[in-house]
């Protein structure tokens, strides 16, 4: 029996084909948020994680900061192209685009 011409050579890593199935399924996203959230107390420290409040990230890669320490504000508001340089560098691709600190 032969298969059909379709279904013929279609073979793919299943990492291509996990992938795909997070794109139909939109979940991409989701799964960069949980990593840059991981990677942002590992990146910034425990002192830096204790003083954020809030992290987002949005589908355009826009990454939500909102901080308790007025002078951190100020500092990271700064330093922004700092920060997504060291996230992504962690993270080892381009996750995080901008950055907005609230």
């Amino acid at each position: 029996m032969k298969m059909p011409p379709s279904r013929k050579n279609r073979t793919q890593p299943l990492s291509a084909v996990i992938d795909k199935f997070l794109q139909l399924n939109r979940m991409h996203s989701k799964l960069d948020e949980v990593e840059v959230v991981l990677a942002w107390k590992e990146v910034f420290g425990e002192v830096i994680h204790k003083k954020t409040r809030h992290l987002m990230l949005q589908q355009d890669g826009t990454l939500l900061i909102s901080l308790n320490s007025g002078p951190l504000k100020e500092e990271f508001n700064h330093e922004k192209a700092k920060i997504i340089k060291m996230l992504n560098d962690h993270l080892k691709r381009d996750v995080v685009k901008k950055v907005r600190i609230r």
